[in-house]
């Protein structure tokens, strides 16, 4: 992206931001249906929104629809403006409620550490990240309505390379950023370039956070030599994670949920065991009698190569297409696997 599709993209976004207004919860009340009363201004909201809020004051779907039955409307209205004067949820204590004007309805919240943060003063923080920094914006990702959420992925100038094996090479230095009006996260990505089934894979991982457009706050995200330090324990860990996992056999409960990834982001349920063959394996189990917890019972395949079955389903799958959401979705999965402590554990010969 050259920086006149930049600014095109960026001013387009900024045109098409919709309303907001940041409420304290105890200044909604409800009304009935998915009506409520903010600050005397009578507004309706979306199924997900109610929910949301609901959540917002400690109300789960559960408890609504059970006082709906047992008592109908008018006590789940008085339930909710109970739990809401009652404050039963200390945290947030404020949100942002998004509304969408053509449709004449409140169609996104968002909660409050702090203050709400203006989509103008993401862009600025970004464009001031990119020039210290020595960064190129390669991608702006975003819903219909960007004011619910904008990512944006960018590119190293000069990109940092490393391995974590003879197979695989990796730029160690991308940045990411993700905003919505609580909250700008700022990441870095490894973007795998060489690997044993081909694929280029973008794996995030979390930097900062911050939560008030307040200078202080937005300053902290540009000292480079505290980014650099975090990059660099981001990637150590990374690949102390990657050698782990090639020397670690997996058990038989994360060869489950690894299968479960695969289902849970469309895979067909005979392609994900024939995958991941984890009922195969149940079966042998107890074909031989054993009887222990599945996270101590070994696959017999290592743990690098269930992480390398899952992104490569991610990205060269006939399921859907490369740009679906699935694929990044369950690039990000496959990372939290490979991160996690690993139930088996390895013992290494010093001898």
């Amino acid at each position: 992206m050259n920086s006149d599709e930049y600014v095109t993209l960026r001013d387009n976004m900024l045109q098409r931001q919709s309303p907001y207004i940041v409420l304290d919860k105890k200044e909604m009340a409800y009304e009935g249906e998915n009506y409520y009363n903010a600050r005397g201004t009578h507004i309706r909201v979306t199924h997900s929104v109610q929910q949301a809020l609901d959540r917002l004051i400690g109300l789960s779907p559960r408890q609504c629809e059970g006082i709906k039955r047992a008592y109908g409307d008018e006590a789940v209205a008085n339930l909710r403006n109970s739990f809401a004067m009652a404050n039963c949820v200390n945290n947030p204590k404020s949100f942002a409620l998004i509304a969408n004007p053509d449709g004449h309805i409140v169609d996104g919240v968002v909660t409050l550490a702090d203050e709400a943060i203006p989509m103008r003063s993401f862009f600025d923080i970004l464009e001031m990240i990119a020039d210290r920094h020595g960064y190129e914006i390669e991608r702006i990702d975003c819903a219909d309505n960007p004011t619910c959420g904008i990512n944006v992925v960018l590119m190293p100038v000069t990109p940092r390379h490393d391995v974590t094996s003879d197979d695989d090479e990796f730029i160690t230095n991308g940045l990411y950023a993700k905003w919505n009006l609580g909250e700008i996260e700022l990441g870095n990505y490894y973007l795998r370039l060489v690997c044993s089934n081909g694929q280029m894979q973008l794996s995030k991982n979390a930097l900062r956070h911050i939560h008030s457009a307040r200078s202080a706050a937005m300053m902290a995200m540009l000292d480079t030599d505290d980014m650099k330090r975090l990059m660099k324990h981001n990637w150590d860990s990374f690949k102390t994670a990657a050698d782990t996992a090639r020397a670690t056999t997996a058990s038989l409960a994360e060869m489950h949920r690894a299968k479960t990834m695969l289902v849970r982001h469309g895979a067909p349920d005979d392609l994900a065991e024939q995958l991941i063959p984890y009922f195969r394996l149940l079966d042998t189990c107890r074909s031989k009698g054993i009887n222990a917890p599945e996270s101590q019972i070994k696959s017999g395949t290592c743990v690098w190569e269930i992480f390398n079955t899952l992104t490569n389903f991610a990205s060269h799958n006939d399921v859907w297409q490369p740009s679906d959401i699935r694929s990044a979705s369950l690039m990000q999965k496959s990372i939290g696997l490979l991160m996690d402590k690993r139930d088996i554990k390895t013992y290494y010969d010093l001898q």
